[in-house]
């Protein structure tokens, strides 16, 4: 039986094409500020489903009703509170405006964690540039410096002392791509606890079902480049047995700590000396996830995001994985500079292990760590047998990367 869903889509962890490969037996609505949406967004969603323009809420959300959905989802943390509110207005069952609050906002989650009994970091808010190194006094060094409402790592720095402090505040101040920022106590990982060569942090992917856990799955990480940005990760991800446990354990609480009740979650945590603590929890499926996940275990997670919403208990696939699937993030380096040429790293994709070379900048192109992995100028993606056969993969894209690619100044 055909059912009616909502999507809020601006971006996200699910691309057009994700959604449409998964959409088999749902009639989707995509809910979007058509006037807001990047350029030939609106004609690709089209293809997939009718689109409502909700830039007038209330009419859009009028037109959303005369269609009678049974559910509603979102794959992007800035679609978020548009999500909750037409839920609200649908008599959808959604997050709450409180959870998505929760979950959206680095603060308020922190201390929703803190009084569910987890484990956070020292942590300060800013309003203005001047009151950073009043914050980093109170947080102590090393500490972090990142937006209250952001995402991709962008403009999260690494601070040390004053000099960073000040610096680091204001630049991202005078960007204008947030009004509020935090320093909070900066996590010290454990490598011995992921092993050698793989970051000293996880993600769980975790699909909720009326409270309870659906499906969960471990997502293992590369080396974080500097400061914070993410260059990596694998499913199945790569944990001995206690560990991975103990992960499943504190994200589960996590999730119950901010009120996330249905649909796919996204948490991170750092393996310290002292067990897992949560970085942050994302109330939406991660990026990349999605493709990973079929291609190691055949799971379908937009559709399974789909029957969550519609209210239909959400069915995985069984057994073990039939390959480990990674995918590995082109960053440029930390400083000004500019693409000069890409040389030979399309030839990676010759590779028994390597699916895809895609590269997004083009060589004269201005590129921006600042960004986070929102400047992210190439992806390799791979599937492997082993997970430790992906670490000989990613030694083999870094070799080519650092022979063949050219930066020059800015």
């Amino acid at each position: 039986m055909t059912a009616t869903v909502v999507v809020v889509y601006t971006a996200g962890a699910a691309t057009p094409l994700e959604l449409a490969a998964d959409a088999e037996g749902y009639d989707l609505l995509f809910a979007a500020p058509v006037g807001a949406l990047p350029d030939g967004l609106t004609e690709l969603l089209a293809a997939v489903g009718e689109v409502v323009d909700v830039t007038d809420e209330a009419a859009g959300a009028a037109v959303l009703a005369a269609r009678r959905p049974d559910g509603i989802v979102a794959f992007s943390d800035p679609d978020l509170p548009l999500a909750a509110r037409l839920a609200s207005r649908l008599g959808l069952r959604y997050h709450s405006e409180s959870a998505v609050l929760a979950a959206t906002d680095k603060h308020v989650q922190r201390q929703r964690l803190r009084e569910g009994g987890l484990r956070v970091p020292r942590i300060r808010v800013l309003d203005r540039p001047d009151q950073v190194l009043e914050a980093l006094a109170a947080v102590g060094t090393p500490a972090v410096f990142k937006p209250v409402r952001g995402a991709s790592s962008r403009h999260t720095y690494r601070l040390d002392g004053p000099q960073d402090a000040l610096r680091y505040a204001a630049d991202a101040f005078a960007a204008g791509d947030a009004d509020r920022f935090v320093v909070e106590e900066m996590l010290v990982g454990c490598p011995s606890v992921a092993g050698p060569d793989l970051g000293d942090y996880v993600s769980v992917e975790m699909l909720l079902w009326r409270g309870t856990v659906a499906y969960q799955m471990l997502n293992s990480r590369l080396p974080l480049k500097d400061p914070f940005r993410e260059s990596g990760f694998f499913v199945p991800g790569l944990l001995p047995a206690a560990a991975e446990a103990e992960v499943y354990r504190v994200a589960e609480a996590a999730c119950r700590a901010l009120g996330l009740e249905d649909g796919w979650t996204d948490v991170e945590l750092k393996l310290t000396a002292d067990g897992p603590v949560v970085i942050e929890v994302n109330a939406r499926l991660g990026g990349y996830v999605a493709t990973l996940l079929y291609r190691s275990y055949g799971v379908e997670a937009v559709r399974m995001a789909f029957d969550v919403a519609a209210g239909r208990r959400p069915v995985a696939p069984t057994g073990g994985p039939s390959a480990v699937a990674f995918c590995y993030q082109i960053l440029p380096p930390v400083g000004d500079w500019r693409l000069a040429s890409w040389g030979g790293v399309a030839g990676l994709a010759d590779r028994s292990d390597i699916l895809s070379v895609v590269l997004i900048a083009a060589p004269g192109d201005r590129v921006d760590w600042r960004q986070g992995t929102q400047g992210t100028i190439g992806v390799v993606e791979g599937v492997v047998e082993r997970p430790e056969a992906v670490l000989t993969a990613v030694r083999a894209i870094e070799r080519t990367i650092a022979d063949q690619v050219v930066f020059s100044p800015a």
